[in-house]
């Protein structure tokens, strides 16, 4: 999934950079995940890869969480 250039926006909210979206997919009618937001890989790798592009977020904090993870 590519989020394209007029699907997000940046702004500054509580003094952090944050990187504003379209709702992503809702889940289906019938499904146990109905009206909830569902957001697949394909999704939250663009939305990094779009957060690291406009500097909402850096490299070193990627890193940071990676070794977070790492220690659970």
């Amino acid at each position: 999934m590519r989020i394209s250039e007029d699907e997000f926006a940046l702004d500054v909210i509580d003094g952090e950079p944050a990187i504003i979206t379209q709702a992503s997919v809702i889940g289906q009618p019938g499904s146990e995940w109905e009206g909830s937001p569902v957001f697949k890989k394909t999704y939250l790798l663009e939305l990094i890869s779009r957060s690291l592009e406009h500097e909402v977020i850096k490299p070193e904090d990627i890193q940071s969480l990676i070794r977070i993870a790492k220690k659970r």
